[in-house]
Formats: C-alpha cells, structure tokens, sequence
C-alpha cells in the first residue's frame, strides 16, 4: 500500500510539474518512470493508465489553481484599505508586510517609517486583523536580475501575489478591527508569544527560542543563521516533524497520567494540531507534520492503523491537489524528501544496533536526500554536517526544544523562578552558536558544488534511489552506487576545469561595476570590482537587522553558482566606494589569489578595511600601471592605464584591453572624457569590438571622437536600475545611437553574459 500510494505521489509530481515545465525533457522521465513500473515493477497496463489519470488529475488541479491566479488591480490605482493578515515586520525604519486589500487580494507592503516615536507606537499597536485606509503605489516585484539568483517575482506569483504596495501614508488613526475570527486570534497569539520572547528572553537566545517555539527565525542573529545554513543545520531552526512528535506525545501522556480516556486525548490533539500549526506559522514543514499527525490519530481513533508510508503519501497528495505551487516552495522539497528518506530506509537504520550509529546513519540518509535541492537552490553542500548533526540533533530535540517550552512556560507563571532558566538556556546556545561559529570555518563545512545542468541532477537522483533501494538488501550492492555518487559529485565539482567555453559578465550590482571573466577550462577567473552601496549614517533605531551587502547577496552566490572555487584576481579600477564597497565582505568569505589596484593610488586603499583583511590572511597584492599585460588561457591583458598620478581619481581608473571570444574588449571603470583624450594620443589606433562605458553612462564620459576612433560594435553600460543621478545621461546613449552601437545595460537588461567558445560567442540578458 504504502509503495503504491508513494509511486502515485511521484505521478502527481510529474502531473504538477507539467503545467509549468512541459518539454521534451519532461517527457522522456515520465516514459522512463512508467517503463520501470512496467517493466521492473511489473504493474499492469490497467494500473498504469491509473497513474496517467492521477498525472491528468494533477495537472488540472495545477491549470485551474493558475487560472484562479489573477490580479483585479491594473497598476494605476492609489486608494486602498489594507488589513494586515500576517504578522507585520517592523525592521529598522521600515514595516513590511503581507496585507490582504479590500477586494480580497494579497499584497506584499512596504512602507517608511519616519520617527523612532512611530516605531514605537506601531509595535505596540499593530495588530494581525486591524484594516487602515493607506495611499501610495502598486510595483510589479522585480525578477532575478542575474544569473541562478533569486526570482522574486516567480516567488510571489506562486503565492497569488501579484503586486507591492509601497504605501506612502497609512491612517493608522482610522483604522478598526476587521473581524475576530479563530485564526485572527490564533495568529495574534501567536504575535504575543514572539514579543514576549523578544522583551524577555536575551538577544542572543530570543531569536532561536522563537524559532522553536512559534517556527519565525526573523529574529536570530544574521551571522549565526548563516553557519547553520552553511553547516546543513538550519532544519534544526525549522519547525518538524520533531517538535509535532513532541508536542502531541507530551499532551498525549499527560492527559492519560491525569485520568484522562485516551479516546478523548485523541480528539483534543486532533483539535490542537490546526491550532498549533497556525501557532507555529504554517510552514510547509509544519503542515506536512501537523497532517500526518492528524491523519494518525484520527485512523487510531477509530482504532486503525496505517505505515508512515501511507500518511507521508497521503498528506503529499493532499497538499499537492489543494495547493499545487507548493511544490516548488523549498521548504516543502526538503521536508519531504527528508522525512520520506527516514521512513523508507527505517529498516536499514535497524541494521546497526547501536543507538550512535543508527544516528550517523539516519543523519547520513537526511543529508543525501537533501543533496539534489541543496545544491540545486544554493550551490553548495555540508560533509561536516553528517557528523555534526549526530550532534546537534539529539542536543536541540533532547535539550534545547523542551528547555525552550520550559524556561517560556515557568516565566510566564512565575517570573523569579523562570529568569534563572532563561539565564542558563541563553548559556546553552551561546556554546552551541559559538561551536557552529567555529565549525563553519573548517574545510569541509560548506562546499560549493555549482548549480548541477538537468543530465547530473537526473543522475544524481537516479543514483540516491539506487543507494536506498540497493542498501536495504545488501550494503556491499550499495557500495557500487555510493561510488557512483561520489564520481558524480567530484565531476560535478570540477565541472569548470572541463569546460571549453568561456565568458564575460557584467554583473548587476545597481549603481556601480562589477564585471566577472571566466576563462576557458579554468584557466583564470578574474572579478573586476565588486560593487558597494554608499552609505550615510542614520540613527540607531533606524538601521535593520539585516543590511544589504552586494558581495553576501549577488556576488558569492553567483560565483558559487558558476562552480567558482576561487578568483584569481581580483581587480579594483579605483577607490570609489561603488567599486570596490563590498570587497571587505568578499575577501572574508570567498577564497582570492591577488588583488590588483591601479599606480599611484596605494596611499588611498591604504586605510581601507578590506586591505587589513588581505594582509591578515597573507594575500597578494600588486600594483599595475600603464605597460603592464598578461597572458591566461591564450587571452593577452594589458593595462592601458593609469599613466601617471591623475588629478581626477576617475581617470587614475585601471583601463584593461582584452580579446576574449574573438572580439576585443575596452574596460574603463570610470574614465572620463579627459582620460580617454589621452588614451587617443597615446594609443591613436586603439579600437575595441566591445566597449565597457566609463562612469555608468555620465555626461562626463563616453565623448564622441573616443567612439568614433574606437569604433566599438557593442556598448555595456553598468547602471542602477531608478538610479539618482541620471545615468546613462542621455547625450551619452545619443553619442552611441549616432555611431550605430548597441547598447546593453544593466538597469534594462538585468546581468549582461557574453558566452564564447573558442573565437565565437553571443550575447545574453538576464531580463527577457
């Protein structure tokens, strides 16, 4: 029963995927699928026409949910009464929020705060439920603007959600009560339970504790979250199937050991679990459990039984038909594809008598599930989280969750007696935070993979479901596909040394330069700045708890994506902080051979955070000028400049001549129209096919004889998208038009690819 219902859920998958995905591709997996029911399964021509039908019914349930997902709004209008149904998001000076208009539609809210008093007071009267007239705009939320990153846009589509609100005045003096309805209640209980943690608890323990108690991690410290993420130990943050098991086996006990008939624990748990998963957020991880919990007691009640098997697959359908787009929510893939591994090799893990190696093992089997979603989605994977989720596991489940429960409990009651437990737990994570802190410094705590083509992640799969199926027979079988395993994900690693082709990027970091060059078959990756905002002070109630960081957030990520182990050089053209304002962050966090600055500016980096890292970890640093070239992969680089100490900082900018895919390449940084007069007299044959335009399309550059001299074929114009100072200015891209050049830019077209193979190559966007 419990294999059936399973191999159904996976034609349910295929039925969902169809609607978004259907190719050839698709086709091919599908028609492998049902040859192995037919013939390594044996299953009946009647039986698979069953599971056609199961995939038709799927994709139906998966056409009429995006039917249904249609916006009333057309952009223009300005007038709203919002009401806030989710818990709103006070960060700094701004409140964010899901809130749901007066037609019924939800909308994602932003808006300014203006004054610490406002703050104040909005923390303390925003309520899930409360409807307030506001005025201000609808925005269409952006799509990833570069390469594997996030798509935003697809995300909230998935959600029904098809605008932003950012409103410009909300009435909050006028706003009423829309109603109290259970799950309005539930959910500002819930809203109560996380202030009262973060008003009582330490700062160092309030936001874990909530995150156990009420599934929110809002609230934990950026940098911690970061090493559980970087160490495959963020699930321990997550509400699961952990917490239901020992929240329902706790009430259920209790109640019997007070008197209570086991019938009726039975009905109250089965009236608890919705509540509790509202309580708790209604992640997917939480409804996943929540369900099978309440479809195993509501069968007990009526003294029935059913294998994990079957209510895993039953809840999967379930969710599946009624909410189809959760499919491809990331919480949802790892909770079942984790909790599906544990309950389908649960007689494996029976093999090893002993409790710590069953651990190992069950750990083992979480993390090679996880495997193909965790490199899919971030690029990258955890060895040292096998072994330290031996650890950390029975620590959070036996230790932290009920001390968690305990220590809130106790000071609610009796504050005197809590506060000593709050002290000692705070303690306790402190150690653990501390630990994790260490251990994500080690060599195997994180390794970037890259994001696996379809043929490896295909493989990969194939390969895990070998290993399962093989291992509960025969473990020396399963040694065959654990090696298979590890040739994929070494090829895998490697992927970048074995491919021929080559690239140039200009990566949209908003108002500032980032370029990325991977050279063919390893040969050198080099990052011309790294972008930065520039930042002004501001008050302390007004700063958020997470600050965008163009290094954190656009740069490693998409390096991770490329497979990029390392950068070989790394190029700052000048010291301006919209070059060169994130480097600190990258050379703490990603691996640099040398970095590289421009003559004649050493006196102003010398001060520079970033420079006492490189110093700290023994990196390289040289000085080039006028003169200087390279040769890497068969590709020459010379600098054209700097030439001497300029008066301008933008024309003391390193200016590199490059022939990468069978054109020639000019990178200006920010010359102006005075460095490029003397580049012409200089250099008066000097001609590129591709030219990087100076300063991000300022009046001050880009002069007419420079480009009819140059007499490029292509114009990139790296520029920030609504950007305040007016760039590309529009003498510029009418010099460009005039001279027959085609303009890319990054406020327009998102990253900017051009992908080469030998001495030919094509250019790509990222915004269609």
């Amino acid at each position: 029963m419990a294999r059936h219902l399973i191999l159904l859920a996976v034609s349910a998958t295929f039925g969902v995927t169809a609607h978004s995905f259907i190719n050839v591709r698709l086709l091919i997996i599908i028609l492998i699928f049902l040859c192995f029911l037919y013939f390594s399964l044996g299953l009946s021509v009647k039986a698979l026409s069953f599971h056609l039908v199961i995939m038709g019914m799927f994709l139906g349930a998966a056409s009429f949910s995006d039917h249904r997902n249609k916006t009333a709004y057309h952009g223009t209008e300005s007038q709203f009464i919002i009401t806030f149904t989710n818990q709103p998001n006070i960060d700094g000076n701004s409140l964010k929020g899901l809130v749901a208009s007066e037609k019924g539609e939800r909308l994602v809210l932003r808006y300014k705060i203006t004054t610490e008093l406002e703050q104040e007071k909005l923390g303390q009267f925003l309520r899930i439920g409360l409807s307030c007239p506001a005025e201000g705009t609808l925005q269409i939320p952006d799509k990833n603007r570069n390469e594997n990153s996030f798509d935003y846009q697809r995300y909230l589509l998935r959600q029904g959600i098809h605008w932003i609100f950012k409103a410009d005045s909300i009435s909050f003096e006028e706003c009423k009560k829309a109603g109290n309805s259970i799950p309005v209640s539930i959910r500002n209980w819930r809203l109560k339970g996380i202030t009262y943690i973060r008003e009582h608890f330490p700062e160092e323990s309030s936001g874990f504790v909530t995150a156990l108690i009420f599934g929110d991690q809002t609230y934990i410290d950026e940098g911690a979250l970061t090493n559980y993420q970087r160490l495959g130990l963020v699930h321990l943050l997550a509400i699961s199937g952990l917490h239901v098991s020992f929240l329902t086996g706790l009430l259920f006990y209790s109640g019997i050991r007070i008197g209570i008939t086991r019938e009726r624990m039975m009905m109250a748990i089965l009236i608890f679990l919705p509540v509790y998963m509202l309580l708790s957020g209604a992640s997917p991880s939480v409804v996943r459990s929540c369900l099978m919990a309440m479809l195993f007691f509501l069968l007990l009640l009526f003294k029935k039984r059913i294998s994990a098997g079957v209510a895993i697959g039953s809840a999967y359908m379930a969710l599946l038909f009624f909410r189809p787009n959760m499919l491809y929510d990331i919480g949802f893939q790892l909770s079942f594809a984790v909790t599906f591994s544990i309950i389908m090799s649960s007689s494996i893990v029976l093999q090893y008598p002993k409790k710590t190696t069953q651990l190992f093992i069950v750990s083992s089997i979480c993390q090679l599930a996880a495997l193909p979603i965790l490199l899919f989605h971030f690029f990258e994977a955890s060895i040292l989280g096998v072994f330290l989720n031996v650890l950390y596991v029975p620590l959070y489940s036996i230790i932290l969750l009920p001390f968690s429960l305990i220590s809130l409990f106790i000071h609610i009651v009796l504050p005197s007696l809590g506060q000593p437990l709050i002290s000692l737990l705070n303690f306790t994570f402190i150690l653990c935070n501390k630990a994790a802190d260490g251990a994500s410094y080690l060599p195997l705590a994180s390794i970037p993979f890259g994001k696996p083509p379809f043929i490896m992640m295909l493989l990969l799969v194939i390969s895990l479901l070998g290993l399962y199926l093989t291992w509960e027979v025969s473990f020396e079988k399963s040694k065959i596909w654990c090696g298979i395993i590890i040739v994929l994900l070494i090829l895998q690693y490697n992927l970048q040394r074995f491919s021929p082709f080559g690239e140039v990027q200009i990566i949209d970091v908003g108002q500032g330069d980032s370029i990325l060059i991977i050279l063919p078959f390893n040969r050198g990756n080099y990052l011309i700045d790294t972008g930065g905002q520039i930042t002004f002070p501001i008050d302390t109630w007004a700063e958020k708890r997470k600050k965008f960081n163009t290094a954190d957030d656009i740069i490693i990520p998409l390096l991770k994506s490329k497979g990029i182990h390392q950068l070989d050089k790394l190029i700052f053209t000048h010291p301006d902080t919209d070059h060169m304002g994130s480097a600190k962050e990258l050379i703490e966090n990603f691996k640099v051979g040398e970095i590289i600055i421009g003559g004649w500016s050493e006196e102003q980096y010398r001060n520079m955070d970033f420079v006492t890292v490189a110093r700290d970890k023994k990196m390289k640093m040289t000085v080039l000028k006028r003169g200087d070239h390279w040769v890497a992969g068969g590709a020459p680089f010379a600098v054209l400049s700097p030439y001497g100490k300029e008066e301008n900082k933008n024309d003391s900018s390193i200016v590199l001549f490059t022939v990468l895919g069978g054109v020639s390449w000019l990178l200006t940084g920010d010359m102006g129209e005075d460095g490029e007069s003397e580049l012409l007299r200089t250099f008066p044959e000097l001609q590129a096919d591709i030219m990087k335009v100076g300063h991000h399309g300022s009046k001050t550059s880009s002069s007419r004889p420079f480009l009819e001299q140059l007499q490029p074929k292509a114009a990139l114009i790296s520029v920030g998208k609504d950007n305040g100072y007016g760039h590309p200015h529009r003498d510029v891209i009418e010099n460009l038009d005039i001279n027959g050049i085609k303009v890319f830019r990054t406020d327009e077209d998102g990253s900017i690819i051009y992908k080469y193979y030998k001495s030919s190559g094509t250019f790509r966007k990222t915004l269609p």
